[in-house]
């Protein structure tokens, strides 16, 4: 079967993209490996910009009844005690990718899509000007344009030869479900060696705890998340006490190593990648999720207007690579000189206590890692 679009990842991304086609009367199909719901590593966190996103999407209302968690403050703390505290400029949400993405594929499916999880897809071959093959393990598929939105890494980079592979990334992340304390309205970024820590409110009162390090820090743990808490992440005092009152709720930490921040392309070859699959920002930006959306939403008007034939092959690889750099460039940029200088113990305290002592500094960064 042919299809205008074929999207491959059912995450925040390929959802969005997939609702947005299928309302335009596009042929979407949409393919996500795992099979809804499913735990997925993530900050959790959706940043002020995404209750437009959600309503232009339809899902808002669907979103909080969901019980997403409302957050209108962020707290950050370095293993010296150095402290920064200020308000958000809006109300952002704390709300599981397990919900999330179940809630938004639904979505996609009522707009029409053909949408298909627990479907990997094992290769993809074509170009804009002669269509493409997908291949699953079960079916071989056809598409005028192919998305890319399959997430941070997968076997699909190394089949399309993506550049950003060769370059090795130290770091490693793991994320869990705890129950045991409050957070309202707060976001917590904590500092520690080699690394640094979110805590963010979701729905049923518990709070998901992400972390991104080092790889030198698992190591010197023994490969084990538990023991990597006592080792590292307690060394900041207050994440200390943080993990002192809560209790882990999820079965099993959710682990991705060889995070990286740099931009992966807006093409490969002739697919065209978004949300995550083009670049990921530092998750202590917050913004990740956010972006993930609106990178979608760049993609969608540039999509159909290639479909109309309104517009070459050629034009269109420039057009949205321009579009996507001016959206989100400087924000990655800044994200990435934050990241490195806040998994510094001694640039992490000297950067929090520059905030704590001149607050426009800090609201200036969280505006400007903000769509």
């Amino acid at each position: 079967m042919s299809y205008d679009v074929a999207i491959v990842g059912g995450g925040l991304a390929g959802c969005s993209a997939a609702i947005q086609l299928a309302e335009q009367g596009r042929s979407v199909l949409l393919l996500e490996k795992e099979r809804y719901p499913v735990h997925k590593l993530c900050g959790e966190f959706l940043s002020v910009e995404v209750e437009g996103l959600f309503k232009r999407l339809g899902v808002l209302d669907a979103v909080l009844a969901a019980g997403a968690h409302p957050i209108d403050h962020t707290r950050v703390t370095t293993v010296t005690g150095t402290t920064f505290e200020s308000p958000l400029p809006g109300t952002a949400l704390g709300l599981s990718r397990f919900r999330l993405d179940k809630l938004l594929f639904d979505r996609a499916v009522t707009a029409g899509a053909d949408a298909r999880d627990g479907t990997p897809v094992r290769n993809i071959a074509g170009t804009l000007d002669d269509g493409f093959h997908i291949e699953t393990e079960t079916d071989r598929l056809e598409a005028r344009l192919v998305l890319g939105a399959y997430g941070k890494r997968s076997v699909l980079d190394r089949k399309l030869a993506r550049p950003f592979l060769d370059q090795r990334s130290p770091f490693v992340a793991f994320k869990a479900h705890y129950k045991g304390v409050e957070l309202p309205g707060t976001i917590e970024l904590h500092s520690f060696p080699g690394g640094y820590c979110g805590l963010s409110g979701i729905e049923g009162g518990c709070v998901n705890v992400c972390w991104i390090a080092r790889e030198e820090t698992l190591k010197a743990a023994g490969g084990d998340p538990e023991a990597m808490i006592d080792q590292s992440l307690a060394q900041n005092p207050a994440l200390a006490r943080r993990f002192v009152q809560m209790e882990r709720v999820s079965e099993r930490f959710i682990a991705v190593s060889q995070v990286t921040f740099v931009p992966k392309g807006a093409f490969s070859g002739d697919v065209c990648m978004i949300g995550d699959t083009a670049g990921m920002i530092a998750p202590m930006c917050g913004d990740g999720m956010a972006m993930a959306l609106r990178g979608a939403e760049l993609a969608v008007p540039l999509v159909a207007r290639s479909l109309d034939d309104n517009e070459t092959a050629a034009a269109f690889r420039e057009r949205y690579a321009r579009v996507w750099h001016n959206e989100f460039g400087l924000r990655m940029r800044l994200g990435r000189w934050m990241h490195h200088g806040y998994c510094h113990p001694s640039i992490a305290r000297l950067g929090v206590a520059a905030c704590h002592y001149l607050p426009p500094l800090g609201r200036w960064l969280i505006r400007h890692t903000r769509g």
